[in-house]
């Protein structure tokens, strides 16, 4: 495997970029609670908003395949990207006083790392001269997107005490000018560059007028979600979410789905589409057990390193177990170690003679590992049930509906914060909303049996090889907001 080359650093910055943007979650808790003041379901809406872009990576890829800016496939819609977060940024330091602003100024520097990924999947391809090369560039850019979160763990809450949250924000424009500064090392293998050249002039799979339908439907799509949320149109999101859902549908269908593949479907959406309990546990816990900023950035701090250390121990055991067992005690696990959260709300801390930060900091480095290991086992299963030639598409469909997951995931945490009543002066139904998420947690365990008989019958889509574990455990989707 060759040596570090220059060329990689567009890349691997972006990703570093992504990664190191939740320096700002602590400040964002903080802001929408006190600036804000937003209801925990007005937050879960928000979230909602937030989670849709990434469901459009399809649609600014192909743009940036057949669509250049000014003669350029890669780097204008990278400066494109760095411009939107920036935007964001900037407004969120200085000028944003309202929940609407709000909303738009997160949705631009949303968008903006969601280009910027885009852009950086397409470039580790092209920056690569051997295939050899690439997984190297696909290995360094995992590293990159952990230590990014790594990094900025307990400077998240750091920054949010000390300057505040604005404050806060302003730093995170360092991110997207890294991104920038590193455009003049971009460095295309001109081998890899004459193949894409020669697939588009031969009217490739992106030709016939695919790519310019696939990008109608996608801006119809994103002008459909503004316009009604701007109008204020009743179940607005709902209707987005029914929309967006029948998009994919329609997407799988035509990539040509299978009963595994239906099934596949159906399981990740399931898992990833549970709700949350929401803001206002963290709002309970910084009006009543007194978390400050600096302590929910040492929590940061511990689950993003202990996700990566679960991922680097259980990783050879999760890719050599069938899918549905894996989900089933990680399940089971997170559901019991959700258990300590619900007890700090009736005192379990008070009977156990300790402090209500002593019992988070022991919950959070046990639960933590958990974070990173449902990703494998769906990543398996999204490889094993793709239709032969169109892997990387079926990679995209289901990265767009594992993010369309978690839009629904806010739209049921948002129903059950307005179900319960939850807000900033009345804590009192926190407890039995926190008992309810435990429980819908485990609802999709009733979709296991079904998945489980198709492993003993073999998921792997016809004609499909079956991806060795590293192939699958390596794959890549979108990173969700």
């Amino acid at each position: 495997m060759g040596g570090f080359r220059p060329a990689y650093l567009p890349v691997l910055l972006t990703y570093f970029a992504y990664g190191a943007s939740t320096i700002i979650a602590v400040a964002m808790v903080f802001f929408e609670k006190q600036a804000l003041g937003l209801t925990p379901a007005e937050a879960a809406a928000i979230a909602f908003w937030l989670g849709l872009p990434w469901s459009m990576k399809m649609v600014v890829g192909v743009a940036s395949d057949v669509l250049p800016i000014l003669g350029s496939r890669r780097v204008a819609y990278l400066l494109l990207g760095v411009a939107c977060s920036l935007g964001g940024f900037a407004a969120l330091a200085t000028v944003v006083e309202t929940k609407a602003a709000y909303l738009i100024a997160s949705l631009l520097y949303t968008v903006g790392f969601m280009v910027q990924d885009v852009v950086a999947d397409a470039l580790s391809v092209e920056i690569a001269e051997t295939d050899e090369e690439l997984g190297q560039i696909q290995t360094l850019g995992r590293m990159a997107l952990l230590l990014g979160t790594i990094s900025v763990g307990y400077l998240s809450g750091w920054l949010a005490g000390t300057i505040g949250p604005r404050g806060t924000f302003g730093v995170a424009l360092v991110l997207p000018a890294l991104v920038a500064l590193s455009v003049p090392l971009i460095r295309v293998s001109p081998a890899r560059a004459g193949a894409a050249l020669r697939a588009r002039a031969e009217d490739g799979p992106l030709g016939g007028g695919k790519a310019r339908l696939v990008m109608l439907v996608g801006l119809g799509y994103a002008a459909l979600g503004i316009l009604l949320e701007s109008l204020a149109v009743p179940l607005s999101q709902e209707i987005v979410l029914v929309v967006s859902a029948a998009l994919i549908g329609l997407l799988l269908h035509r990539v040509g789905i299978s009963r595994g593949l239906a099934i596949a479907a159906i399981v990740i959406f399931l898992f990833r589409a549970v709700p949350v309990v929401g803001q206002g546990y963290s709002y309970w816990a910084i009006d009543r057990l007194e978390f400050d900023e600096r302590f929910l950035g040492v929590l940061a701090q511990v689950t993003a390193v202990l996700s990566l250390v679960g991922l680097l121990v259980f990783r050879k055991s999760i890719v050599r177990r069938p899918v549905s067992f894996t989900l089933f005690w990680v399940m089971l696990a997170g559901a019991a170690l959700y258990l300590p959260n619900i007890g700090l709300f009736y005192g379990l801390h008070e009977w156990l003679g300790v402090s209500a930060r002593t019992l988070a900091f022991i919950d959070t480095t046990i639960s933590a590992p958990l974070g990173q290991l449902t990703m494998v086992p769906m990543l398996i299963l999204i490889a094993k049930t793709a239709p032969p030639g169109a892997e990387a598409t079926m990679f995209a469909i289901m990265a767009s509906l594992m993010n369309l997951a978690l839009s629904a995931s806010q739209l049921f945490t948002r129903y059950l914060n307005e179900a319960f009543a939850v807000t900033q002066a009345d804590y009192s139904n926190l407890g039995r909303l926190m008992i309810t998420v435990g429980a819908l947690g485990l609802v999709p365990l009733l979709a296991l049996p079904l998945l489980r008989r198709e492993e003993a019958t073999g998921i792997t889509a016809p004609g499909a090889p079956t991806p060795s574990p590293a192939e699958a455990a390596s794959a890549r989707t979108a990173p969700s907001a």
